[in-house]
């Protein structure tokens, strides 16, 4: 399966999803004019993984800010692990924030209400 690998910027995220090296990340900011087309690649990229995916598979979230039209999309992507899961994928997801950030820590909290995923929240620099 071929690594999708994007370098963020000011405004969109950097994410790394190599199945054969076992890497899920997120992380950086994320406001993209249009968040839809931003994350169609990620959500197809886990469509196909989601058929013959790793034994274990944990996706880090480092987010330092993302607006709401993210947040919505982000909770999309969050359902699509929930149904990976269900189907028996073995699935975490770990938020990491920074010591003092508990919007970001609050934020993750909230999505962890939402889907049935294991999350682990983890203080990251």
């Amino acid at each position: 399966m071929i690594p999708l690998i994007v370098e963020g910027n000011e405004v969109t995220l950097t994410f790394n999803l190599n199945k054969e090296l076992g890497i899920f990340e997120f992380s950086g900011r994320s406001r993209p004019e249009n968040v839809m087309s931003f994350f169609e690649p990620i959500f197809e990229w886990f469509d196909d993984y989601a058929k013959n995916p790793n034994p274990e598979t944990i996706i880090k979230f480092k987010l330092e800010y993302y607006n709401s039209s993210s947040a919505k999309v982000i909770l999309r992507l969050l359902v699509r692990f929930e149904e990976m899961f269900k189907q028996g994928v073995n699935i975490k997801v770990q938020w990491c924030y920074r010591e003092n950030d508990e919007d970001i820590l609050e934020s993750g909290e909230d999505y962890a209400t939402l889907v049935e995923v294991p999350f682990e929240f983890l203080v990251c620099d």
